[in-house]
């Protein structure tokens, strides 16, 4: 007969590895109690495993999508950072080159040519352009020797025709002694702009100070004013000075004329010099920068009649004693740009010599565009 299992008997079924055998009926429930409990306690656990799961799967997706947005953030911030450098590094390397540049490179001749002294980017010039330019200076060349250099300081870039034709610079040189001056002597406290100078050269100046004559010399083209300079400051470095930038000794000091024969080359090199001394913005170069800006007489100024540009100039013009000129040379500045221009012609000055050389000015002024 078949021993059957008592009610009090818990066998567990489904091949627990467990038996109770003789368990009473409350042992039973609390069993069983304690069984949902446990099932409970399970349950809740493995939910609170899920959900912390769940939630750290979220942060670090949030934290990843963070870390990925401030990356992407910081790689822009460093691009724009590495683009200005660059940028920075592009034109300290191009004004470094320029300083450097050997004038030498510019081309010479009777024809208009394109320059570059910075690469071997030589700029092209449009038909029309080109047309204007020999037009006006054929013009001109009808009462005289011309020659011109025009060049971005920005760029390197440049036009030139004749850089090397020699004519008498008559006042045109006053600027450039007037940055002899103030560069090599005010500014290493060799002497003040506030010096009163006496009688020199048998010219009787009275007493007046060097701020004086180089203002007078400068902006009215006062010839005695730039004499009592010459007289005064030749021997205290000016052949050093001039040395320095390359400029031929017999230009600067002509024997037999306080007033230098020189060519469109060596005046562009000496107004890139004069460039270079005004960007310091010393109390000195400023003042300076304000004569210039001021001269009685612009044949360039005249000539490009833009009142958007500042013209820092002076020329020069004779036409006696077997001296014939009408120069003029300067910086011009006009959208954030700046430009050397140098004109130097053997046209006996008047009214209509005027006019060419501000002609042959508007000319070359026009060409800008083809030397960014």
């Amino acid at each position: 007969m078949r021993n059957n299992a008592s009610r009090d008997e818990y066998v567990p079924q489904h091949g627990s590895r467990y038996e109770t055998k003789g368990t009473p009926s409350r042992g039973l429930a609390d069993a069983r109690i304690r069984v949902t409990k446990i099932a409970a306690i399970g349950m809740l656990t493995l939910a609170v495993i899920i959900l912390g799961i769940t939630a750290k799967t979220y942060a670090s997706e949030r934290m990843a999508h963070s870390d990925a947005s401030t990356v992407q953030t910081q790689n822009e911030k460093v691009s724009e950072s590495k683009a200005t450098a660059s940028r920075t590094l592009s034109t300290a390397s191009l004004k470094t080159r320029l300083s450097k540049a050997d004038f030498n490179d510019i081309p010479s001749g009777d024809t208009v040519q394109t320059f570059s002294l910075v690469d071997d980017q030589i700029p092209a010039l449009e038909d029309e352009s080109l047309a204007a330019l020999q037009d006006a200076l054929s013009r001109g060349q009808e009462l005289g020797d011309v020659g011109v250099v025009f060049y971005d300081l920005s760029s390197g870039k440049g036009v030139t025709y004749n850089a090397d034709v020699e004519v008498y610079g008559a006042s045109s040189y006053k600027a450039l002694y007037a940055l002899y001056i103030c560069e090599s002597l005010v500014e290493t406290g060799q002497v003040s702009l506030d010096d009163s100078l006496g009688t020199y050269g048998g010219y009787n100046m009275g007493w007046q100070t060097v701020r004086d004559l180089i203002d007078a010399a400068v902006v009215n083209s006062d010839n005695d004013s730039f004499i009592a300079l010459r007289v005064t400051f030749d021997r205290v470095g000016y052949e050093d000075w001039i040395a320095s930038l390359g400029i031929d000794y017999d230009t600067a000091l002509d024997p037999m004329s306080d007033f230098p024969t020189y060519c469109p080359r060596t005046s562009a090199k000496l107004w890139r010099e004069r460039s270079e001394y005004l960007s310091r913005d010393s109390e000195t170069s400023q003042w300076l920068s304000g004569l210039l800006a001021s001269t009685t007489r612009s044949f360039i100024r005249d000539g490009i009649a833009d009142d958007q540009a500042l013209v820092r100039n002076k020329a020069g013009w004779i036409s006696e004693d077997g001296c014939y000129s009408t120069c003029d040379a300067g910086l011009i500045d006009i959208d954030d740009r700046t430009y050397v221009m140098s004109i130097m012609t053997s046209m006996p000055w008047s009214d209509r010599s005027s006019e060419l050389v501000a002609a042959i000015a508007k000319a070359f002024f026009d060409t800008r565009a083809a030397l960014a």
